[in-house]
This record gives structure tokens, C-alpha cells and sequence, in this order.
């Protein structure tokens, strides 16, 4: 028997994850490991056992529930450093679709992003590099031409996919409800516009949000902004629950 003992980082490559993603099963008794001082160590015949049952834990079920082909997806989180985890697994799916990626950032900046997303494991300069990243400031762009700013270059980096022999682009927004200013609605004419724009574009997109219980009304325009994405996304420390809207709900 291989009794073999594997870092946190050895299982999250092997598994196409991010290590912090790892932790988080291991914290939550989803997958077992052991305790060697304050580092985790995780048996291979463990790992392999996971991989013969095509097996990974329900917290990133969800990456099979969206249409890798076109979609529009809202997710809440519950902190910026889950924003990140959440987008390193869903650019590295995409990855495995052979998909161009696009990463729109607004309270995020540009090296920031770097730095996050070559933490957890994606090999953010060579992408760039090979033009299969592409990180824009969609922020900018926002105050510069309001809301018809960021949504063109969401479409103008879809059409350039297009013309690199790309099927789909597989991009991530990451807004927050002050993103478009004080008056929140302006963020909801912002993702009307983004879902009604992307209908018909060769885009998988996903919009992460952090939840602040302490920004005015909240709950209410998080609620108001579900009913302008195909589907939403509740990504925490533990499972991952993903919800389709009905068409008859558009």
C-alpha cells in the first residue's frame, strides 16, 4: 500500500484547484488529512482514491453546472480573498475548455490580480504573454463612458477571441455595489445592459460580489441584481450552491 504523504500544494495541482481551496476541505473534514505540526499532509492513496471515483468534493460542483459554451453567472462571496479563489478555479476550468481568458476589474487593480491569481496557481505572465489573459480596468473605463464602457470591452475582448480562433471566452467581472458610484441602481442598468449585451456574445461570464451586510441596503439590491444573471453562485468556506433562473423569470 502507498503510504506516501502529499503537501497541500502536490494534491491542489493534481486536482486542477487552488491549495487555499484544499485547506478549506481539510478544515471541514471533506477530505482526510493529517496534522504533521502546523502543515497538513494528505495520504496519496487518499488522492487516488478520489481520482479512480472521478471524485471532488461538492464545493466546486458548481463549474459543471455552467454552460461552458454561453453563460452569465452571479456569485456571492463573503470576502475578497474568495473573490480570488473563486476566479482562479473558474479560469483554470476554463483553461481545460481551451478558452481564452478575460479578467474585468474594478475594485481589484491590475497587479493585484496578478499577484492573487499566480498565488493560487495560474501562470498569470506566461498567459499574458501568449495573449491567453487579458486583465483590464473596467473601473476606468466606467468613469470615463459610464456604463457602455465596460460592456464594449467585455464584447470587443470576445470578438478578438473570435478572431484568435477561440470557440469562447471564458471572463470574470468582479464589481461591488459602489462600483458605478454612490447611487447603487446605476450598477443595475450597468448589469441589465452587461446580461441583455452578452446574450448573443461567445462569452462565459461570472460576476463575483462580496456580501457587506453593512452597505445600505444590501440584501435588496443583491436580490434585485440575481434577476439580471442566468444563474447565482453562494461560494464560501463550505459547498458551493449553485441556483438556475428559470426562463420564464426573464
Amino acid at each position: 500500500m502507498n503510504n506516501e504523504l502529499l503537501t497541500v500544494n502536490e494534491v491542489a495541482e493534481k486536482l486542477r484547484t487552488t491549495p487555499n481551496t484544499i485547506y478549506r476541505w481539510l478544515r471541514a473534514g471533506k477530505f482526510p488529512g493529517v496534522k504533521i505540526g502546523k502543515e497538513w499532509r494528505i495520504k496519496s492513496e487518499v488522492l487516488e482514491a478520489r481520482l479512480a471515483e472521478s471524485y471532488l468534493p461538492g464545493e466546486i460542483s458548481y463549474l459543471d453546472k455552467i454552460n461552458c459554451r454561453h453563460d452569465h453567472i452571479m456569485a456571492v462571496t463573503s470576502s475578497a480573498s474568495e473573490v480570488y479563489d473563486l476566479e482562479a478555479e473558474f479560469f483554470k476550468r476554463g483553461m481545460r475548455e481551451g478558452r481564452r481568458l478575460f479578467k474585468g476589474c474594478w475594485w481589484q487593480n491590475r497587479e493585484e490580480v496578478r499577484k492573487e491569481l499566480s498565488v493560487r496557481g495560474l501562470a498569470v505572465e506566461e498567459l499574458e504573454k501568449r495573449d491567453m489573459l487579458v486583465i483590464v480596468d473596467l473601473a476606468d473605463s466606467f468613469s470615463r463612458n459610464g456604463e457602455k464602457g465596460p460592456v464594449q470591452i467585455w464584447l470587443e475582448e470576445a470578438d478578438r477571441s473570435l478572431a484568435m480562433g477561440y470557440e469562447t471566452m471564458w471572463g470574470s467581472g468582479s464589481p461591488n455595489l459602489l462600483s458605478c458610484g454612490e447611487d447603487s441602481s446605476k450598477l443595475l442598468d450597468f448589469e441589465h445592459f452587461l446580461d441583455e449585451s452578452l446574450e448573443k456574445a461567445p462569452v462565459v461570464g461570472i460576476c463575483p460580489y462580496v456580501f457587506n451586510i453593512e452597505t445600505k441596503d444590501c440584501f435588496n439590491y443583491f436580490i434585485h441584481l440575481m434577476n439580471h444573471h442566468k444563474g447565482v453562485l453562494f461560494y464560501s468556506n463550505g459547498p458551493a450552491t449553485f441556483f438556475r433562473r428559470e426562463s420564464s423569470q426573464r
